[in-house]
């Protein structure tokens, strides 16, 4: 299986770098000019550390190791594994990585499929994070089996997040899947309907496909779909649900205009992992949902210079390197990208290592970043 790898440059800097990256974020922000800014800082930056020791390393991306199907973990099974709500302070990252899906919006003619992550845990697939134009197919090239899927968790109900949903449901036919499976997403308003009515709306009894509806009545398939719509989750009080002995999730929303939205985290064998979804970050919250996480995936899709109904949907990159700097993440992805934003993508990608010390990527389809607490 090949896959698609973009190394990405990370700059070492000095012990002092501290009260530097103060002066540089405040240029950042004051900075109104997309492209040509982003160059222009990490130039600035560049210069004004010339005395600092530069060291680079190439982002190593792991490709995910195909694995044999198995069935529900016994307690025999699971005892290898610790419980991560009890033990999620005491346990060492590893044996977790996160592998793109897709990278990409809603354009046709971007060269990306539409949003989707795998979290791998053990070297098997157990967490689906969106849903996008094109991630049922994608799943497949990653070499991942639909049987050891745990949960999907959809930020929102936009088709470049959900849309694959019946793909997965309709693929999963052709597996030896036996486990239930959860399906998680935001409560719905008056513009968007619920996860609960979604699912229903298109697999339901009356649903677009519901020669599918099977899989949403208990006992009368292989296994069945259950949905949670999840609404008022908030910082301090976010929505949470252990899925098994060794996953848990939470879910904060945060503000993407008028669609209800979630930020997801994924917490596996002492790994913490954080999905932005689409947002404008209104609140403030979520450096602060993702603090200290070893990864945090951000979308960037557009650029300083968005009009304000973009803005109103998403972070602009002047945000996006606050966010990283302040949720001191070990690892940041720069995915949801769009053609509006792709040309900032390099001198965004170099002005976070300036002033954060994570490791940046830029996503790319099937890049899959393991995460060790030595990287």
């Amino acid at each position: 299986m090949k896959i698609l790898q973009r190394a990405v440059t990370v700059i070492g800097l000095s012990a002092d770098k501290k009260g530097r990256n103060s002066s540089i974020r405040r240029e950042m922000l004051n900075n109104k000019a997309c492209t040509g800014s982003l160059t222009i800082l990490v130039a600035t930056a560049a210069l004004a550390l010339s005395s600092a020791a530069f060291g680079s390393s190439s982002a190593l991306l792991h490709a995910s190791l195909q694995t044999d199907v198995s069935p529900q973990p016994s307690s025999k099974q699971t005892n290898h594994v610790k419980s991560e709500s009890t033990n999620a302070t005491s346990m060492a990252c590893g044996n977790v990585s996160v592998q793109v899906l897709g990278s990409g919006g809603p354009e046709l003619d971007d060269g990306r499929t539409s949003s989707a992550y795998l979290v791998w845990v053990n070297n098997r697939a157990r967490v689906l994070v969106d849903a996008g134009s094109g991630s049922s197919v994608q799943f497949g090239a990653a070499g991942a089996s639909f049987e050891t899927l745990d949960v999907i968790l959809l930020s929102h109900l936009h088709t470049d997040h959900s849309a694959d949903l019946p793909s997965f449901v309709k693929g999963g036919y052709f597996t030896n899947r036996e486990k239930n499976l959860w399906v998680m997403g935001p409560d719905g308003n008056g513009t968007m309907p619920s996860t609960n009515a979604y699912v229903t709306s298109l697999i339901g009894e009356e649903g677009a496909f519901k020669y599918l509806s099977s899989y949403t009545i208990n006992g009368k398939d292989d296994y069945t779909i259950s949905t949670k719509s999840v609404a008022s989750a908030t910082l301090k009080k976010p929505f949470e649900y252990a899925v098994n002995n060794d996953i848990s999730v939470q879910a904060m929303s945060v503000n993407h205009g008028p669609i209800p939205t979630l930020a997801w985290k994924v917490k596996a064998n002492g790994c913490e992992v954080v999905f932005s979804g689409d947002t404008n970050d209104k609140e403030g919250n979520l450096s602060r949902f993702a603090k200290n996480v070893d990864l945090l995936v951000l979308h960037n899709a557009i650029n300083d210079n968005a009009g304000r109904v973009a803005k109103n949907l998403h972070m602009t990159p002047t945000q996006i390197i606050d966010i990283a700097e302040q949720s001191k993440a070990k690892r940041i992805v720069l995915s949801h990208i769009m053609k509006r934003s792709e040309s900032g993508l390099d001198a965004l990608t170099e002005a976070i290592t300036v002033v954060a010390e994570a490791r940046v990527y830029a996503a790319q389809e099937l890049m899959n970043i393991e995460l060790l607490d030595d990287n």
